[in-house]
């Protein structure tokens, strides 16, 4: 569980695969909830590398690792 991130930091998923957080962004309809918007630096199971991806920032922090 990760206790802060940075934009451009590298970070493990529970999967073990390296993603980088490209920015710091807020939900469309919510601006009042923080996201993150992230790439993935090696192939998923389901999405070749460098596909842009956005998460809730909560969960990214509970659910992301130092790389």
């Amino acid at each position: 569980m990760l206790e802060s991130y940075e934009e451009g930091g590298e970070y493990k998923s529970p999967s073990g695969l390296r993603f980088k957080v490209l920015f710091k962004a807020q939900h469309g309809q919510d601006c009042s909830w923080p996201m993150v918007v992230y790439t993935n630096l090696e192939p998923t199971k389901d999405a070749p590398t460098g596909k842009i991806w956005t998460i809730a920032e909560s969960i990214f922090l509970r659910t992301f690792s130092d790389f």
